[in-house]
């Protein structure tokens, strides 16, 4: 095979699903348990073994609920007559309680089993009203720390906020091989659905003429080659970045319906890879698109990218097999024009939109403020914005929050989760600042206990 062709298919087996529909857990108690009041708590002892559960008001109020016949959003409703607060706090302390439950095995597993998915626990309270669509937020990822940190901050920021039909869908590019304990462990703990793909950073030189570059970015290109083969024509995959997370409560109605890209100022630039270069250099992607005879107007965005299963599963994969052409077109010319690496990095960004024209697929270029690429200096964000923390002082960009002393690149290969994260809490400028670091701790106290440090 030579370096300008596509990568394999993926040897992840899997047909396509019958016609979306519609689902909701019912999560049921296993049987066997005795439950017994002690003053303010209510103990739950299982016929065999010798482990005790002892549950606060809350918690057993939510167990109570858990009767194999009400769904999460039923429960909701019940724990919203009865306890004063706001939504989103019942929302969250409600799938908090359900991910307890099911680490502690005291629920019936199949009264939460989705046959589409196996995540139970991210359900929004507006669940009424929402658009009953499947959304599928997908990631690609390596099998490390650097992203184990990220995705475990992204998933509890996810908490108590997704409508039902959206899930979050994770792809390992790692051949196929067996997950490390540390990462099947965080996946079990929020109930991500998960597959394996290939890992083209390993298995393909995109620069043939210098070689020994891995570029990982292809792995947000693998995750759409594995998905494709996992959605419904109608279904909408959401492909994220992981160094991300969710600030403040998820505006739903802002996500589009259809193929979609966020608009981005650095796919925008007359010449795209300007903004590393000191004397401008780089590449028209209108007049690459003309040189290829596609004279539709160029529409600029990425990063975050938007694709309906129809457009996914296309001509046998179509748009996927040519974001990994303009990928490829775009890294070897960032080589050519001798960009430095964080101009070379950025090669994959465009390729989605390139490879949009070839399909002859239209898409929507989304000017959304939730989904914009955030000045790495903002300290405020509107709610429900995808806050991503890419900025670095490493590569002379300053920190991802204003003033802040953490920055992503101190733990590329540590996990941030088992630092003193308190101590940064503690110091934290802002409230996007603070909010991050509460949702690490969160993350931290959930898959390690308190008394970790």
């Amino acid at each position: 095979m030579s370096d300008l062709e596509s990568p394999a298919e993926p040897t992840v087996d899997g047909s396509l699903r019958p016609e979306p529909r519609s689902y909701h857990p019912q999560p049921a108690q296993k049987p066997g348990l005795s439950a017994y009041r002690v003053k303010d708590e209510l103990v739950l002892l299982p016929d065999q073994g010798d482990k005790v559960y002892a549950l606060n008001s809350t918690g057993a109020a939510i167990w109570r609920l858990c009767d194999g016949k009400r769904t999460l959003p039923d429960i909701f409703s019940a724990l919203r007559s009865d306890f004063q607060g706001e939504d989103l706090q019942i929302m969250a302390d409600l799938n908090a309680a359900i991910l307890q439950f099911r680490e502690m095995n005291l629920l019936e597993p199949s009264s939460l089993s989705d046959p589409r998915s196996s995540q139970a626990g991210f359900v929004s309270p507006a669940a009424a009203e929402a658009d009953r669509r499947r959304v599928r937020i997908l990631h690609g990822i390596e099998d490390r720390p650097y992203f184990h940190w990220q995705l475990a901050i992204m998933f509890e920021s996810l908490i108590g906020q997704l409508p039902p039909g959206w899930d979050v869908v994770i792809v390992v590019c790692n051949n196929h091989q067996t997950l490390t304990p540390e990462l099947e462990k965080i996946l079990d703990t929020y109930a991500i659905e998960h597959f394996t793909g290939d890992s083209p950073a390993d298995n393909y030189d995109i620069d043939f003429a210098d070689g020994g570059d891995r570029y990982v970015p292809m792995n947000r290109v693998e995750a759409l080659n594995v998905i494709r083969h996992h959605v419904g024509p109608d279904d909408l995959v959401c492909l994220m970045d992981t160094d991300i997370f969710l600030y403040g409560e998820l505006q739903a109605s802002l996500f589009p319906k259809s193929n979609a890209m966020a608009s981005n100022w650095i796919i925008g630039q007359d010449r795209y890879y300007h903004f590393s270069t000191k004397n401008e250099r780089g590449l028209s992607l209108p007049k690459l698109l003309e040189a290829l005879g596609y004279e539709e107007q160029f529409k600029p965005g990425g990063v975050i990218v938007f694709l309906t299963g129809d457009a996914l599963q296309a001509k046998d994969g179509k748009l996927v097999k040519d974001c990994f052409r303009f990928l490829q077109i775009l890294y070897l010319a960032a080589k050519i024009l001798e960009l430095p690496p964080h101009g070379v990095w950025v090669a994959e960004m465009a390729c989605f939109a390139l490879a949009m024209y070839p399909s002859g697929i239209d898409y929507e270029l989304l000017d959304i403020e939730q989904f914009d690429v955030q000045d790495p200096g903002a300290s405020e964000l509107p709610q429900g914005s995808f806050c991503h923390y890419y900025a670095d002082k490493a590569e002379g960009n300053g920190g991802p929050f204003a003033e802040s002393e953490w920055h992503k690149q101190l733990y590329t290969e540590q996990n941030f989760l088992v630092a003193d994260i308190k101590s940064f809490l503690d110091r934290a400028q802002g409230p996007v600042e603070k909010r991050f670091m509460e949702l690490a701790l969160m993350a931290k106290e959930r898959l390690y206990g308190k008394q970790r440090d």
